[in-house]
C-alpha cells in the first residue's frame, strides 16, 4: 500500500513542477528570440564603425555608447556634466510622462465611451476630435508656453494632449465595434442603458481600449522629449539636446537607448495589466494554447 501511495503522489508533484519549469523555459525562449534582431542590429553597427563606413566621431561604437551609459548611470557626479545623473533624468521625464499619460488615459476613456455609445454625443464631439488630432504637438508649444510657461505644467500639457488622441479614438471605435447582439441580449434581460454600457459594451470594447493605451504610452515618451527639447531644462530629452550641442554623440545615442527602454518597460506594464483583465480575450485569440 505504501508503494502504491508513493506512486500516486509522484506524478502529482511532477505535474506541479513541470508547468512551472515549462513556463520558465517558454519565457526564456521568447526573450532569446526577442534579442535576435537587436543583437544583429548592434553587430551591423559595430562592423560599420570598425570598417570605417562612418567615422567614430560621428557614429560612436557600441562599446563607446556602453561606456557613456555606465558613466551616466553610475559615475561620480563631479566627474563630468552627465556623470551620475541618469536617475535624475529618468525621474524627471518619468514624472511628466506619468502625470500627462494618466490625464490622457482618464479623459480618453471618459470621453470616448459616451462618444461611441450615444449617437448624439458622437455627432457633437467627433468633428472636434478629428479636427484637432492631425495638428502636430509642436504646433501647440507656443500656446503651452503662453498659458503654462517653462517647466512641469507645460510639459505635462503637451504629453497629455498628444497621447489623448490615440486613446480616445480607439475607445470610440472599440465601443462602436461591440457586437450589437450584446445589446439585444441585454435588452431582452431588461438591462437599462447604463447596465448595457457597464456590463456588455464596456467589457467588449476593452481590447480596443488597451490598444489605444499602448499607443498612447509610446507616444507619451516621444512627446516628453519634444517638451524637454523646447520648454524644460531637465530630463532625458534635455540631456540629449545638451549632449548634441557639445558633440557628445555617445551620450546622445545612450539617451536614445534609454528612451527606448523606458517606453518598452512602460508598454510591458500595460500588457501585463491587459493579460490579467482580459484573460478571456487571450483564451479565444489565435495564439491561445
Amino acid at each position: 500500500m505504501g508503494t502504491d501511495s508513493k506512486a500516486v503522489r509522484t506524478p502529482a508533484s511532477a505535474s506541479r513542477v513541470g508547468p512551472a519549469m515549462g513556463q520558465f523555459l517558454g519565457t526564456l525562449r521568447e526573450t532569446s528570440i526577442g534579442l535576435v534582431v537587436p543583437g544583429l542590429f548592434i553587430l551591423v553597427w559595430w562592423i560599420a564603425v570598425a570598417a570605417g563606413v562612418f567615422p567614430e566621431a560621428v557614429l560612436p561604437s557600441p562599446l563607446a555608447v556602453g561606456r557613456a551609459l555606465v558613466e551616466w548611470a553610475f559615475g561620480a557626479r563631479d566627474a563630468g556634466p552627465y556623470s551620475g545623473t541618469l536617475i535624475d533624468g529618468i525621474a524627471a521625464s518619468g514624472q511628466r510622462v506619468l502625470v500627462g499619460y494618466s490625464i490622457a488615459s482618464i479623459l480618453g476613456v471618459l470621453i470616448g465611451v459616451p462618444t461611441g455609445f450615444f449617437p448624439l454625443v458622437g455627432k457633437l464631439l467627433d468633428p472636434l476630435i478629428h479636427l484637432l488630432r492631425p495638428i502636430p504637438v509642436t504646433a501647440w508649444v507656443p500656446l503651452s508656453l503662453i498659458f503654462f510657461g517653462f517647466g512641469f505644467k507645460g510639459a505635462v500639457f503637451l504629453v497629455a494632449f498628444g497621447s489623448f488622441f490615440p486613446i480616445v479614438v480607439n475607445t470610440i471605435e472599440g465601443v462602436r465595434g461591440a457586437n450589437r447582439m450584446l445589446v439585444k441580449v441585454g435588452g431582452m434581460l431588461g438591462a437599462s442603458k447604463f447596465e448595457l454600457l457597464r456590463s456588455f459594451i464596456l467589457p467588449a470594447s476593452l481590447p480596443a481600449i488597451f490598444v489605444g493605451l499602448r499607443l498612447g504610452i509610446g507616444l507619451a515618451w516621444v512627446l516628453v522629449i519634444v517638451a524637454e527639447l523646447m520648454s524644460v531644462k531637465a530630463g532625458i530629452g534635455y540631456t540629449l539636446l545638451d549632449a548634441y550641442s557639445f558633440n557628445r554623440y555617445d551620450v546622445v545615442i545612450a539617451a536614445m537607448i534609454m528612451l527606448g527602454l523606458m517606453g518598452f518597460f512602460s508598454d510591458r506594464i500595460i500588457v501585463g495589466i491587459q493579460r490579467v483583465l482580459l484573460r478571456w480575450h487571450q483564451e479565444v485569440s489565435i495564439h491561445a494554447e
